[in-house]
């Protein structure tokens, strides 16, 4: 069995997904997106799963200055301190964009955001807010009813096959992962057809691939994930 090759190459870090691949599911999102550069207001950027959400903002407003991409929340930090540290960083653009991880939210982050879209609002600055998470994840109340009066524009994942191969092909491309033509037909045919099942099926094998430095092929693949054909 051949040996996997990691190329040691000096490369920025990036999102798991890959680079940016159009279909037909976010066409609508990305046009509203672009309208946001010239309205301005208050969106939210929201799926049902993982879709790509992070990757659809990078494409879309990589090539503007204007807009501040807020750092993650620190979860030592108090609300206050939080909404300080985000004010000191976006106060001097007009574009503020902030791209939250799934689901709930720690309790001084929450707070944080609620008094950052009020001081959006209050500032008259545009504001987009990237979240995924279920409607009892919305907490505290304060966050949700705010949440809820802006502008939702959802993003769905890709359901063609033609699509979810060069989003895949995408990600494995990111991953620096030589992969032999064989798996992702094997992953089309024997996992479900939907893009969060898919990416965690490649997360599994590439650690093992690591871990074994080995090279995949459709046979172990099929092997390393419990498949029987």
């Amino acid at each position: 069995m051949s040996t996997q090759q990691i190329l040691t190459l000096d490369l920025p870090v990036q999102k798991h997904y890959g680079n940016w691949v159009r279909h037909s599911l976010v066409e609508g999102a990305s046009g509203r997106l672009a309208l946001w550069m010239v309205e301005g207001g208050a969106l939210w950027l929201s799926s049902d799963e993982i879709a790509g959400k992070s990757h659809l903002i990078q494409a879309v407003f990589k090539e503007y200055s204007q807009i501040a991409f807020l750092p993650l929340f620190q979860t030592h930090l108090s609300s206050v301190a939080q909404l300080k540290a985000w004010l000191n960083f976006c106060e001097h653009h007009a574009y503020w964009v902030l791209d939250l991880p799934a689901g709930k939210l720690p309790v001084a982050a929450s707070y944080a955001i609620f008094h950052l879209i009020e001081r959006a609002k209050n500032m008259n600055k545009a504001l987009l807010i990237s979240w995924r998470c279920h409607e009892r994840e919305m907490q505290p109340p304060e966050l949700s009813s705010r949440l809820l009066m802006m502008e939702q524009v959802s993003v769905a994942a890709p359901v063609k096959d033609d699509d979810l191969k060069q989003v895949l092909e995408s990600v494995l491309q990111t991953m620096q992962w030589d992969m032999k033509e064989t798996v992702l037909p094997t992953l089309l045919q024997h996992i479900p057809r939907n893009l969060p099942d898919l990416l965690n099926a490649i997360e599994k094998l590439d650690v093992y691939s690591r871990e074994k430095q080995v090279k995949m092929n459709g046979v172990l693949a099929l092997k390393v994930l419990g498949i029987h054909d």
